[in-house]
């Protein structure tokens, strides 16, 4: 998740809260309670690891991070490799971009395997660097031992207006959420997200789900469809039909501030940002902090725990979380590093 002109966005925020204008202003939620005797340490891998993927094709076992340094958004970023054996990282040398491609800045991602090839999927915002919002694209990737080597750019026929977070299908269709149209839905934390569907077989997208209060992260099944309504406080699941469009939404769980989702056997993983002001200034300077989450989701019984609460010290403004041989990984939308847990005792 990144919010773009964060000082206008904190002004207008603010200004909104103290003339009552802001109908979902929900600045801070209480931390829920810390779970104890969980072991964590920082590994520094590169600047804003927003999103991460796990590739086991390839050797030892990795994440794929996507990094841009949100700090700095003029500059661009990068894909990095983190082997989860080793704890080494480093850059991911990417392979045939073509020439137009003037700035990379990744945002989120996901990965499948098709035949014999892997295939990495990521949203970049502005790559023709004209600092245009509205300008984004999905570039699809094969993944190699040591490098990426471009496959295909795709740039959704106007659809594509904020792209935060995508999942693939086995099929290679996937589906893409939209956060904002403007700073303005900031203001009024209005229900201006959509979903939008990409069917890879025909060329084609369309808007597939809409009226969403910040769609966030998002996790497409065979038959149905999770998203994170951020400004709503809560996960939703659509039913998925075969070509691709999607029912009539119901909450799966009530979670502040919820960010990425990923799958752990029947469950879900997700982090919330739960003091909005705090995931603001952390923007501004690393000595801000702001506390992350982590949760554990049940849908099919719309429960949920909690697995992972930090005020913000270990790390701030955590993005996204997975599960890996026991292990939980954690990624940020700031700062270079990300934090590497044992699970609690009630999950081993």
């Amino acid at each position: 998740m990144v919010f773009k002109n964060v000082h206008y966005v904190r002004l207008m925020i603010i200004s909104a809260c103290l003339a009552g204008l802001c109908w979902g202003c929900n600045m801070r939620d209480p931390l829920p309670l810390a779970i104890e005797d969980i072991q964590c340490h920082k590994v520094k891998v590169a600047p804003g690891p927003e999103d991460f993927v796990l590739d086991t094709w390839h050797g030892a076992p990795r994440l794929l991070v996507s990094s841009h340094d949100r700090r700095h958004p003029e500059t661009s970023g990068g894909i990095y490799y983190f082997d989860i054996e080793t704890e080494k990282s480093g850059p991911m040398q990417r392979i045939g971009d073509p020439d137009t491609i003037v700035a990379f800045k990744p945002h989120g991602m996901d990965i499948r395997r098709d035949g014999r090839r892997t295939l990495l999927y990521v949203i970049i915002h502005d790559p023709y660097a004209h600092q245009e919002r509205l300008e984004n694209a999905i570039i699809i990737y094969e993944v190699r031992q040591n490098d990426l080597r471009f496959v295909e750019m795709l740039e959704g026929a106007g659809l594509l207006l904020s792209p935060n977070d995508l999942s693939v299908l086995p099929s290679g269709n996937f589906y893409v959420t939209n956060d904002l149209h403007g700073s303005m839905d900031l203001y009024t934390r209005s229900k201006s997200s959509e979903v939008v569907y990409y069917d890879h077989d025909i060329r084609q997208w369309k808007v597939v789900a809409d009226d969403i209060a910040f769609a966030n992260g998002i996790l497409a099944e065979s038959d149905r469809v999770y998203v994170t309504a951020m400004f709503d406080d809560q996960i939703l699941v659509f039913p998925r039909e075969a070509n691709g469009d999607l029912g009539t939404s119901e909450q799966v769980v009530h979670i502040k501030g919820a960010d990425n989702l990923t799958k752990y056997g029947d469950y879900m993983l997700t982090t919330a940002h739960y003091d909005d002001m705090a995931f603001l200034n952390h923007k501004d300077s690393p000595d801000n902090y702001a506390p992350s989450v982590v949760f554990r989701i049940r849908p099919e019984i719309y429960a949920m725990d909690t697995i992972f609460v930090d005020d913000g010290q270990m790390i701030s403004a955590a993005s996204t979380a997975m599960i890996y041989r026991d292990k939980l990984y954690i990624s940020q939308v700031f700062d270079p590093y990300l934090v590497v847990c044992d699970i609690p005792i009630f999950m081993r």
